[in-house]
């Protein structure tokens, strides 16, 4: 578990870095003025820097930020980040998020890099059918499924994903044979986990292609899409109350989840923790895309309503909006860690 621990605080500092470092590289391409990047929050450790920006290591091995000029000031300043156009505005704020989800994917790549380098990367290309199943009917051998239940089919994940929710009704499959798409009605073949509980499966098994640098990039590239998908849906559930609030997970279950992964040692512990840091990753960098106060989403928002209003919004009236949404994300994140700390208590 001390291992976890530091691998977790470890990961977390190279998401953090990469996320301000995005703020960080488009601020000076846009020539606004940086006077701290900091990795960590709390008292400095280490500073170091001349002139226009210093750099420094914080105490506390979570969070980070990137100080600009008039982020959240007006300011008459050259380099002053309200003074730069909205494009711009919108390009910076966007960046540490998109640089998370790039770290996604290229953690992503390593992982499909090694998971299929021996076994081969699975297709979205039907190699048998189940033989009772409704799809063996029309389904050849050689057939790409290109759309499922009305989502687009990419990769053999995407697959599953289309048939997550599905209890036994009619389904839709779109194939393409020949150069030619057909769409067919089909009924779930349903089949059983290990606990018993019914699987509604589409009843065939996919060709699988030897692992080269496009297949593995092509597949991690699907598959960090199929990540940001997951997250979205993870979250609409949550908003319609499909999950409960004592599901949701801090930096405590994230530790331990890493823990978990851990467990089986070796390449196939390796290969845990990998999937569950791009996952981690992905998530982080589309959370913050999110319109809530205090994320970048938010401060996109208001870019958004300023061109939209074509004036500004007085730099305090969001200092104050974004001080409200930050006292409310570490509430909810006080509120995940306590969650975390009584299922660990309750061994739930």
């Amino acid at each position: 578990m001390f291992w976890t621990i530091i691998f977790a605080i470890l990961f977390f500092s190279l998401i953090i870095f990469v996320h301000e470092f995005g703020h960080f590289i488009t601020a000076r391409i846009f020539k606004v003025k940086v006077h701290e990047f900091a990795i960590g929050m709390g008292p400095k450790l280490f500073s170091w820097g001349k002139g226009e920006t210093k750099y420094s290591i914080r105490a506390i091995p979570m969070g980070g930020f990137c100080s600009m000029e008039g982020e959240d000031s007006d300011s008459d300043d050259e380099g002053s980040f309200s003074r730069k156009p909205k494009y711009a505005r919108a390009i910076i704020l966007a960046a540490g998020a998109a640089m998370n989800i790039v770290l996604g994917f290229l953690i992503c790549t390593a992982y499909v890099g090694v998971y299929y380098g021996g076994t081969g990367v699975p297709t979205a290309v039907v190699e048998t059918t189940v033989e009772d199943s409704s799809v063996s009917e029309f389904l050849e051998p050689g057939d790409r499924i290109v759309k499922l239940n009305g989502q687009k089919i990419n990769i053999k994940k995407d697959i599953d994903f289309a048939m997550q929710d599905i209890s036994g009704g009619e389904c839709e499959i779109t194939f393409e044979r020949a150069g030619e798409k057909v769409t067919k009605k089909f009924k779930p073949y349903e089949a059983k986990y290990a606990d018993g509980t019914p699987a509604y499966l589409v009843g065939i098994t996919v060709k699988t292609e030897k692992a080269n640098v496009f297949n593995v990039v092509k597949e991690a590239f699907f598959q960090t899409l199929w990540m940001g998908k997951l997250v979205y849906v993870s979250l609409g559930m949550m908003l319609r109350g499909q999950v409960g609030m004592n599901e949701i997970s801090g930096p405590v279950g994230v530790v331990g989840m890493m823990s978990e992964s851990a467990k089986s040692g070796g390449i196939n512990g390796l290969l845990n923790l990998l999937f569950l840091g791009s996952f981690i990753s992905v998530n982080i960098g589309l959370m913050n895309l999110l319109p809530i106060p205090a994320l970048d989403g938010g401060r996109i928002f208001f870019v958004i309503v300023e061109a939209i209003r074509r004036k500004p919004i007085p730099p305090e009236k969001e200092g104050i909006v974004h001080a409200i949404g930050m006292i409310l994300l570490v509430g909810l994140m006080l509120f995940a860690t306590w969650n975390d700390i009584m299922r660990l208590i309750t061994g739930g």
